[in-house]
């Protein structure tokens, strides 16, 4: 008996005016001597998309290829169904607003956030407390210990999410980049458990 291995691909995106979606389009397979007469068989077909994603279950997927070749045994490395999603062609005009608004709210957050941490802490009494161990006198010009103390929360916020250093950050992801990718995956298996349901 024939034994195929299939892995899931992740991050399925297709154009709205896709027609069908192929094995090949949602698994690499393996062995490769044996991909050459699965790859191509049809495991769904499409007449005018109007949801932003479609789930296709693993049961479908599995009898479509017994269809084809009853006597081939299948291992799914991944047993979650599979999410595919659509997007449109049409460029999106407002993304810069938003982008725009997002970035506005988040300064304006971050640094009411830092206001109020260095109201909480009395930061101007520590650096008056600081320029006096330094300097040896009570008064004086607070600015250059302020000015590399703004910059190092700057270059503290940037080293945290892998900034600095261009070819780090590229081999690295980010706190940001993970946090991202772990909320993609939750809500892709939201959908899939959900759709399950409904069946």
């Amino acid at each position: 008996m024939k034994e195929i291995y299939l892995i899931s691909k992740k991050n399925l995106h297709f154009p709205k005016d896709t027609k069908a979606i192929y094995l090949k389009d949602i698994f690499d397979i393996f062995p490769e001597n044996l991909r050459q007469g699965i790859e191509n068989i049809k495991i769904q077909e499409f007449e005018g998309i109007n949801s932003e994603y479609y789930i296709i279950s693993l049961g479908k997927i599995i009898n479509k290829i017994k269809d084809k070749d009853p006597n081939i045994k299948i291992n799914l490395m991944d047993n979650k169904d599979i999410m595919i999603n659509f997007k449109s062609d049409k460029k999106d005009k407002t993304i810069f607003i938003r982008v725009l608004i997002v970035c506005i709210i988040l300064f304006l957050g971050a640094s009411m956030a830092i206001i109020n941490f260095h109201s909480d802490v009395n930061m101007s009494q520590s650096h008056r407390v600081l320029y006096r161990l330094i300097m040896g006198k009570e008064e004086g010009n607070l600015a250059f210990l302020q000015i590399p103390y703004s910059i190092g929360i700057a270059v503290g916020v940037a080293t945290f999410y892998n900034k600095i250093l261009p070819s780090y950050s590229k081999s690295e992801p980010s706190p940001l980049e993970l946090e991202v990718e772990t909320y993609k995956s939750e809500i892709e298996s939201y959908i899939i458990n959900k759709s399950n349901n409904k069946e």
